[in-house]
């Protein structure tokens, strides 16, 4: 599990940015001006921000492996400030038009998001960090909450926690449930912990039975899974509590509102900075790499399930050894390529199915040559059976 972070008690609310452009650094801020280090900015004065995208599907463009390389890039590059860009948004913001596509929505991958923040918080912990929404909607929220100082778009959404919940229905014994639900809510509170944010809001976000006020004193949020608070946050016990970026800036859950990286310098005590894009290029060509070879892997599987069909009489050798080398090639991709092997899970499909199922086939292409009889199906779901992706 995460560690609480340092930071955490008392929770205070950050300070907003007036209207007329006047810019109180919140409550959070000073941690980064104390542990910022001057001697790491240019020859020249100017400090570097190193801006890191968290963009499209959590599990797929945003997962660890995405981001080995950027954690030995930011030793490298040693900037003032990294600020992690988060928009993630499993729905978009019409609902009417209902358009949202549910192959893009966020995959259920807890273990891997926990394992992904505490390489980046920890791994780099010599560095000031900042999280900026710029929308999440699904488990990108958690990554939203494991960083102490975070920002947001005005019009940026913090919502969707209810999918942690989710994770533990269809139990039909109630201990089992209670227990399923205990155990995925508290991996979840973990990412809060882990920013130093309030369980209560946790348990509001992720829970539809619990409602959320919070009282304050000061600057000092105490917060009640009820509506006994002065500030009635949700009333609902049908209903998550889902937060708009003014409602979260008020709470203090929001460190400020930035509508550009110009607007987060200056929220971070700068006037001025150089912009290091190294990361955005790593993270662009990650995700152009692997959603390149999964639509490959995806011709190279109708390859070999064409290949099965076709297997019989003298050709039978031939095309099962045709199949049986493109679903190697799938395989192959899998081994590099996380995202691709989360992508075909949701399918049905897995890596150890298919490596089972290949050396299936090496068993049936030997005994053919041996003299015996072989025949056609499998992955498609021919005369042989096997795999079929969905089942």
């Amino acid at each position: 599990m995460f560690e609480r972070s340092d930071s955490t008690t008392p929770f205070r609310p950050g300070t907003r940015l007036a209207s007329a452009g006047v810019v109180l650094i919140a409550a959070a801020m000073p941690a980064i001006a104390e542990t910022g280090t001057q001697d790491q900015a240019d020859a020249d004065g100017v400090p570097v921000i190193y801006p890191v995208p968290m963009r499209g599907q959590m599990g797929t463009d945003i997962h660890p492996s995405a981001y080995e390389a950027i954690v030995e890039d930011v030793k490298k590059v040693q900037p003032d400030l990294v600020v992690f860009m988060l928009e993630s948004a499993d729905i978009n913001n019409v609902f009417y038009l209902r358009d949202d596509d549910r192959a893009e929505s966020g995959l259920g991958l807890l273990g891997e998001y926990r394992e992904l923040v505490g390489s980046l918080r920890d791994d780099l912990a010599a560095y000031p960090q900042v999280i900026w929404v710029e929308d999440s909607v699904g488990f990108g929220s958690l990554m939203a909450l494991s960083w102490p100082t975070m920002y947001m778009k005005p019009n940026a959404r913090l919502w969707g926690l209810q999918n942690v919940s989710s994770m533990a229905g269809g139990w039909s014994d109630p201990d089992v449930a209670a227990k399923m639900m205990a155990a995925w809510t508290g991996i979840g509170k973990g990412f809060l912990q882990k920013g130093g944010y309030p369980l209560e809001l946790g348990e509001a976000m992720m829970r539809p039975e619990y409602q959320l006020s919070a009282s304050f004193e000061g600057r000092d949020v105490t917060w009640k899974l009820d509506t006994n608070g002065h500030w009635v946050v949700d009333s609902s016990d049908k209903e998550v509590t889902n937060l708009r970026a003014e409602l979260a800036e008020d709470l203090g859950v929001c460190a400020g509102l930035a509508e550009n990286l110009d607007d987060v310098a200056f929220l971070s005590g700068w006037r001025e900075y150089r912009l290091n894009e190294s990361g955005q290029k790593l993270i662009e060509d990650y995700v152009e790499d692997w959603r390149r070879t999964y639509d490959r892997t995806k011709e190279w599987m109708r390859d070999a399930q064409q290949a099965e069909s076709r297997a019989g009489g003298d050709d039978t050798v031939r095309y099962l050894g045709k199949a049986k080398n493109d679903y190697e090639r799938v395989i192959a991709a899998m081994r590099q390529y996380p995202a691709v092997e989360n992508r075909w899970k949701r399918e049905g499909v897995n890596r150890m199915q298919l490596e089972i199922y290949v050396e299936q086939l090496k068993e049936q292409i030997l005994g053919i040559r041996r003299g015996g009889r072989g025949g056609g199906g499998g992955m498609s779901g021919g005369r042989g059976g096997g795999l079929s992706p969905g089942g």
